[in-house]
């Protein structure tokens, strides 16, 4: 007759999906990782945040009625009251309801390997980092 697990290998199963969900979504970053391209889809249209090694940021967007605007400024990593942030300097959203901020706090986040900067949580407002392999 074949053997049945017992609870004691249950509960080191279960022990190890937890442990490997938290290594997935870590909030320890490595700034440098932060560099890269970033997408955003909302009703208003597609915006990308370009972070570059230099410390600055580009900001493309491509409004629903198809007009384009482009917007450079500063950005740097911030880690906020324990929270890993990037700073964007002189930065406006064109999420829906976002307004301009003198400097806008957004919050990274690692999810199975992929990085998104996060606006809103409640809002489910991000953008996520591009590859271009």
């Amino acid at each position: 007759m074949p053997k049945l697990i017992g609870c004691k290998h249950l509960v080191y199963i279960w022990v190890l999906f937890c442990l490997m969900g938290l290594c997935a979504c870590s909030k320890k970053i490595d700034p440098s990782k932060l560099v890269g391209r970033y997408e955003a889809h909302s009703s208003n249209g597609l915006e990308t945040i370009e972070l570059w090694p230099n410390g600055t940021y580009t900001q493309h967007f491509t409004g629903a009625d198809g007009v384009k605007s482009t917007y450079s400024n500063t950005w740097n990593f911030e880690p906020f009251e324990g929270e890993p942030k990037v700073a964007l300097r002189d930065f406006t959203s064109h999420f829906p309801e976002s307004q301009k901020a003198d400097v806008a706090l957004l919050s990274v986040q690692r999810d199975w390997g992929r990085i998104r900067l996060y606006r809103s949580y409640a809002l489910d407002q991000y953008y996520v980092k591009i590859d271009l392999h």
